[in-house]
């Protein structure tokens, strides 16, 4: 048992020993033009993250560039600094990536053509080398505010546009949003996460809207217009003695509210302090109107 746990033992050291890293290497002496990337590697929908990781770039079979990742702690991210190097512009570039947890290389798919002096990709917006490839969408597909009703959305080209209702104060609330798949938000420069953080929108505020590899930046302004609430009606009945009263109440500062009784006007008040009372009602039928809003109220005489 114990020749046979060696055995196995000495099997597995063996073929680990073999796992390698491929031996990319460019003669750049030979070469009169450059052209150069700050890239993010992905792997099966996983970004690679080893300093021993990989990339190649190559025309045909003659390797044009080769780069590691570097871990740049301003950003948080690795990336290949990647220089290809070329005599002919128009080359057709393929990509090769080595992951050297799995000890896995793959070809790309994604393809580009060779230009001189070229400088694609930075640390906000990077070139995704990457297979399969990661999606190119960048849309802002829902936006809502944390725990308020939205009364219509709708989203266009660089714009949303949202009503909300008037009694909600737009000085600090927390955007809620969707995005398409792999996407991420940013509102100058600063990743945005659903439902973590409130901002001002007394103003129109803009956000960009990030793809999943990074090749598509989209810009919204989000305009937000508050929608009037509807007034609240209420009534005491008369009883006895004691006549009747109604009670509009409205956020809607100085508006008058028309009294009628009977299909005849009888009073009007400005909403002051956010409502206007009226007393003294003799028992019948009434029409309190403000704006486009009415409400007909019956008072009613109760004996006790």
């Amino acid at each position: 048992m114990k020749r046979t746990i060696v055995f196995l033992y000495c099997i597995i050291s063996s073929f680990s020993s073999m796992a390698q890293a491929p031996l990319w290497k460019v003669n750049e002496s030979a070469f009169q033009y450059t052209m150069t990337f700050v890239s993010k590697l992905n792997m099966d929908g996983v970004q690679l993250s080893n300093p021993n990781d990989m990339v190649a770039a190559f025309v045909g079979s003659s390797c044009r560039g080769v780069s590691k990742l570097t871990y740049v702690s301003s950003a948080k991210s690795y990336y290949a600094y990647l220089t290809i190097f070329s005599n002919t512009p128009g080359e057709v570039i393929s990509f090769y990536i080595y992951n050297s947890t799995a000890n896995k290389v793959v070809k790309v798919s994604k393809t580009i053509n060779f230009e001189s002096y070229q400088n694609i990709g930075n640390l906000f917006q990077s070139f995704s080398i990457a297979e399969p490839a990661l999606n190119q969408k960048a849309e802002l597909l829902t936006f809502d505010f944390l725990n308020v009703k939205t009364l219509s959305f709708a989203v266009n080209p660089g714009s949303v546009k949202l009503s909300i209702s008037e009694s909600v104060p737009l000085s600090n609330l927390t955007p809620v949003f969707t995005l398409s798949k792999g996407a991420r938000l940013y509102k100058n420069g600063n990743l945005q996460v659903s439902g973590s953080s409130a901002s001002s929108f007394t103003a129109p505020v803009s956000y960009d809207v990030m793809s999943e590899d990074e090749s598509t930046l989209t810009s919204y302004a989000i305009n937000i217009t508050q929608t009037l609430d509807p007034p609240l009606f209420y009534k005491k009945d008369a009883v006895c003695n004691t006549l009747g009263a109604i009670k509009v109440v409205s956020k809607r500062e100085g508006v008058v509210v028309q009294l009628s009784y009977n299909g005849k006007q009888v009073d009007n008040k400005a909403i002051t302090n956010g409502e206007a009372v009226f007393t003294g009602l003799l028992s019948g039928n009434y029409i309190a109107s403000i704006g486009n809003d009415f409400k007909a109220i019956s008072i009613n005489q109760k004996v006790k």
